[in-house]
């Protein structure tokens, strides 16, 4: 009777914890559900990233881009790209964080797969059914580093294939074949051949075990993007593949290799158990080799069908991007889709920039290429810096922090950050001109270029600067270019008046406190202000007093 009792009150405790167990797993499933929603129109929380995981998938794509349809090292550290990639990632794996990096380099690229992203941002912007169930199926693919590697992966599949792979299937027909003889003269002594090529099959498969593993987990990334791309195909609830029509046709290669490459991932994942049974199971298919056979199989085909299998991976990481720069849209205080012109005009209106907290918003209309003059923090670089950000993410995400932004499709490339390199022997002047040149190089007929300057050739003396300065800003004039050129030397305004529109921004001093409005208005500069920062920061009148003595004496 205690016996009974016992067997049933181990049932019952048994049947508890599965059933507990699959309530955590359940609740967990939901929290991590509502997270995913919940976040949508957040500043994400992660502000930082490792570039050189992101960047797997930009290296390959990079290379066949042409330089005019991509931003350049300079251009993305002079913006603080990085920082602006941040504020936008709310992706949810691995394949959406690469693959909206990748898109945040790509500018002015036209044709189908640049329309349909995107449509895409507003599709999922539009339907939040729709991209909640969405978000919450990639969100399981996760980000596992190893996965970050998958672009390089599939861009070089021959080299993750089992070498002599020949010579394993030879030993496992022999293997087989060494059972004839015993079996044909029933005499157990020719077993001992057979036991001799188990013994060197299991010696095989001990020492290239840890390689294959290796492999295999690369392998259970790309399973993760099949299996992601089957739900979001085959569920009939969802409508994004009636809209899009991107998925299904890539993945009908693959539907029968799901279950192999499945079979290949239980197999390594019980191999972890340690038990009994397990342990007989491995040496099962070690003496066999059957492992390394059905990888080199299933290997064989997806070198054979790489296209498609890329073609996934970037489909189900634009979904990902796609939401995440829906997601970026809902958390801006206003913006717009951008307007494209055929001339070299741009025009904004209340523009701002997307990582100043309560920006000021400003309106202009430029024409012939603008200088900006005027006082020392009073906006000019923010506001070139607006300028560049949004003609970038008008030409990569279709959004524009501005309530209209009108513009050429153009290569943008920036002259702004410029340090000394003490690795090189540069000095800021060497460097300087380095980053001009750049400019004049990626000048062409077909494409216009919008080049932002900020303070041009200040690291060198007022004379030569003015005149190499003014040189330049004429050649970039008459070339299809659009240049804005923010600059403390004032005296340009009147050299360039016939060539170059002009703005400033200004300051506003009253009782020794100064004030900053951060507003663009017409016109050049007619202020200065270097010396009143010094007096508002208090400095010794002895040297404020001698700075004015010799600014009256040099005016």
């Amino acid at each position: 009777m205690q016996s009974k009792l016992f067997l049933l009150f181990a049932a019952f405790f048994i049947i508890f914890t599965l059933i507990s167990s699959k309530r955590s797993s359940s609740q967990k499933r939901k929290e991590r559900r509502e997270a995913v929603i919940q976040s949508f129109g957040l500043k994400p929380e992660n502000q930082s990233f490792e570039r050189d995981l992101i960047e797997k998938d930009w290296e390959f794509a990079s290379s066949k881009i042409a330089s005019g349809s991509q931003i350049d090292d300079i251009t993305w550290d002079d913006l603080e790209m990085d920082q602006i990639y941040c504020q936008l990632n709310n992706c949810k794996s691995f394949a959406g964080d690469q693959i909206l990096y990748s898109t945040l380099h790509r500018i002015g690229v036209q044709g189908d797969s640049f329309r349909s992203f995107q449509q895409k941002i507003d599709f999922f912007h539009s339907h939040p059914d729709e991209r909640n169930s969405i978000w919450c199926i990639i969100s399981d693919l996760g980000r596992n580093n190893d996965s970050y590697f998958i672009p390089a992966y599939l861009n070089n599949l021959e080299t993750f294939k089992i070498p002599h792979i020949e010579y394993y299937r030879f030993m496992r027909l022999l293997l087989f074949l060494s059972v004839l003889p015993a079996i044909v003269k029933l005499n157990y002594i020719y077993l001992g051949f057979t036991c001799f090529v188990a013994l060197i099959n299991m010696v095989i498969y001990s020492l290239q075990k840890n390689r294959y593993e290796m492999y295999l987990n690369m392998l259970g990334s790309v399973l993760g993007i099949m299996k992601t791309a089957r739900q979001i195909a085959d569920t009939d609830t969802l409508d994004y593949e009636n809209e899009f029509h991107d998925i299904k046709d890539s993945l009908s290669v693959f539907r029968k290799l799901l279950l192999k490459i499945g079979k290949l991932q239980l197999r390594a994942s019980s191999n972890l158990s340690g038990d009994l049974l397990t342990m007989v199971e491995s040496s099962t298919f070690g003496v066999t080799l059957w492992d390394f056979i059905q990888y080199d199989k299933v290997m064989n085909y997806l070198i054979g069908h790489q296209t498609e299998l890329m073609g996934l991976y970037q489909r189900i990481g634009e979904i990902d991007a796609a939401i995440s720069a829906a997601s970026f849209r809902a958390s801006l205080p206003f913006w717009c889709t951008p307007e494209f012109c055929e001339n070299n005009t741009i025009t904004a209106k209340d523009i701002y920039h997307p990582l100043v907290s309560d920006p000021v918003c400003n309106s202009a209309v430029i024409e012939n290429g603008c200088i900006i003059t005027g006082s020392n923090a009073s906006g000019k670089s923010t506001f070139i810096k607006a300028l560049a950000i949004n003609a970038l993410l008008a030409q990569s995400i279709h959004t524009c922090m501005a309530k209209r932004f009108i513009l050429p499709r153009s290569t943008v490339i920036t002259s702004m950050a410029v340090r000394d390199n003490v690795a090189s022997g540069d000095s800021y002047y060497i460097r300087e001109i380095k980053y001009l040149k750049r400019i004049i190089q990626a000048l062409n007929d077909e494409k216009p270029v919008l080049c932002i300057i900020d303070e041009i050739l200040r690291g060198t003396n007022t004379q030569e600067r003015l005149a190499a300065s003014a040189a330049i800003m004429k050649y970039l004039h008459k070339r299809n270019c659009i240049a804005i050129v923010a600059t403390h030397d004032i005296e340009l305004t009147e050299m360039l008046k016939s060539y170059y529109d002009n703005y400033h921004f200004t300051e506003h001093i009253e009782d020794h406190e100064i004030s900053f409005e951060y507003k663009i208005h017409s016109g050049p500069a007619v202020s200065k202000n270097a010396l009143k920062l010094l007096a508002y920061m208090d400095f010794p009148a002895e040297i404020l007093e001698e700075a004015e003595q010799m600014t009256l004496l040099n005016s």
